[in-house]
């Protein structure tokens, strides 16, 4: 019996670290070398804060001793219920950025983790003499962030077998839609704009499915399919996201689409892609796995889409704003406090379009848009009534009215042209202008020198910046010292919280505010 109940408060003493590792993991993807590299990194740049936590526990420690084990286990076990109990609420008033989302891998894998943590405490009190298992009690509340490296390794057959079977069955629904237009949208940036944009313009003809939120990996698609594909729909669009090679190519031969739009290359996720040739032939790769005569809608206004060589046979659309020889064209651009309206240029004419979107690159999603619905015999009276009707994507430039101030709330955006884009959106915004951002992530060697062209363009277009953590935006705050940006005018904030917080204190009536990237907890330090 006593022996029942030390694991058991055990394993509730160990529920919040067990319950964060796995939530760590998850904003990794659940890629395990993604999470060794945050776990030796957060071992880096918390260390403050393990101290805190160690110290908090050495009273646990002491009490140890004081108790003698063997002689008031009672008391001992009620001990470790105290510290489990204070820890869990401690947790509970936490606030995440993004929290954690027990999905059933999730469940899965928070059990066979509890079950491994407990196993390895069962070992150590039976290999160790009793007094080297006493000193060890201060570290075992950091197991499970080691730990989970095995325990996601050893779960790893199953969720291969769950996974696969899963997909088998999406592909089976795939099969039988022979009728069904199948649209593949992927790129750097871009893609889940251009996502929502095109479903509003095809649903002017068509009953149009796209896939939801962020769904753009394997599962994402094959969940999306299995759960919300019906007979009925007769199109759909699937944004398709990547972060290493050989992710697009199983994408497109899983969707298999006549369709591709590619919105644009840049320099994202290079800490695994490596190099910007990888991403462009990654991303082209959905070009390349289209059906003969199949339709690919490209913008060359990237020059790095402009300048790769097409293998095969497919119908080319090219769209831009500032490439004058691409078949869909924007020009008569003009940006106001309400939106932005602009002519669209095609083989067939001109017409003019008007949208509360705001931006550069909110035209060129448009531009593709409407370049993929003109292909599909989409009238250009359909393709204005539609936008026209376009509201905000949330988190991508989406304009808010936060009590006294504008919010421009580009929250999902994490790439540098992106950024550049809103910056100039926030530059046109009448009185003071705030700009809260964390930086970049995933740019590999590209990030100081992104940080530090994002930085002098800052200075152009934002009267307050406030940086979210220190450590991460550390360039960003050299290069504003460098460029001579008043010192008073720049604050380091340690959280998305904090910011806000400093911001609802400075900003007046009439103030625009706009949030660039909200890096998740995980990398937020």
């Amino acid at each position: 019996m006593s022996v029942v109940l030390f694991y058991s408060f055990y394993a509730a003493f160990l529920f919040v670290p067990l319950k964060e590792s796995i939530h760590m993991l998850q904003q990794n993807r659940y890629q395990r070398e993604r999470y060794r590299t945050w776990l030796k990194e957060a071992f880096s740049s918390k260390q403050r804060a393990i101290q805190l936590r160690f110290l908090s526990l050495l009273p646990l420690w002491l009490m140890v001793f004081a108790l003698h084990l063997t002689v008031y286990p009672y008391l001992w076990y009620l001990c470790i219920a105290v510290y489990a109990y204070l820890y869990i609420k401690a947790d509970q008033k936490k606030e995440y950025i993004k929290k954690i989302v027990f999905t059933h891998r999730a469940k899965r894998l928070f059990f066979i983790h509890t079950l491994c943590s407990v196993s390895l405490l069962y070992l150590m009190s039976v290999c160790f003499n009793p007094l080297l298992y006493i000193l060890c009690m201060p570290f075992l509340y950091f197991i499970p962030w080691v730990l989970l490296c095995f325990t996601a390794q050893l779960c790893e057959p199953l969720e291969q077998w769950i996974k696969n079977s899963y997909v088998q069955d999406a592909k089976k629904i795939l099969a039988k839609r022979d009728d069904l237009i199948k649209i593949g949208i992927t790129g750097s940036y871009g893609k889940t704009s251009v996502k929502h944009i095109l479903h509003t313009v095809l649903s002017e003809e068509y009953y149009a499915y796209m896939t939801p939120h962020s769904y753009n990996n394997l599962m994402g698609l094959t969940i999306s399919i299995r759960t919300q594909l019906n007979a009925l729909h007769q199109v759909l669009i699937a944004e398709m996201g990547a972060d290493h090679v050989g992710e697009i190519d199983e994408l497109a031969c899983f969707i298999q689409p006549s369709v591709a739009v590619i919105t644009a290359v840049g320099p994202q996720h290079l800490s695994t892609f490596h190099t910007q040739e990888n991403i462009l032939n990654e991303k082209m790769r959905l070009v390349e796995r289209l059906p003969f005569h199949g339709t690919a809608v490209l913008n060359y206004d990237n020059e790095l889409i402009r300048s790769y060589p097409l293998s095969h046979f497919v119908n080319r659309i090219t769209y831009g704003i500032h490439y004058e020889d691409a078949d869909v064209r924007a020009t008569q651009i003009h940006y106001s406090t309400k939106g932005t309206h602009f002519t669209i240029l095609y083989p067939g004419g001109a017409f003019a379009v008007e949208t509360v979107l705001l931006g550069e690159h909110n035209v060129l999603n448009i531009l593709a848009a409407a370049a993929t619905a003109l292909s599909m015999k989409i009238a250009p009276e359909q393709i204005i009534a539609a936008v026209k009707r376009l509201r905000y994507v949330e988190h991508r430039l989406e304009v808010r009215k936060m009590g006294n101030y504008t919010l421009l709330d580009d929250a999902y955006n994490s790439n540098p042209q992106g950024a550049g884009y809103a910056l100039d959106v926030l530059a046109a915004m009448p009185n003071k202008r705030f700009l809260l951002t964390p930086g970049f992530l995933d740019l590999g060697e590209q990030t100081k020198m992104a940080h530090i062209a994002y930085a002098k363009k800052m200075c152009r277009c934002a009267d307050e910046i406030l940086l979210i953590g220190k450590k991460q935006t550390h360039d960003i705050y050299d290069t504003l010292i460098e460029q001579a940006y008043p010192l008073e005018h720049i604050h380091a904030c340690e959280s998305t919280k904090e910011a806000f917080a400093l911001l609802q204190r400075l900003a007046l009536p009439g103030d625009c505010a706009l949030i660039e990237n909200d890096l998740p907890d995980a990398f937020n330090h």
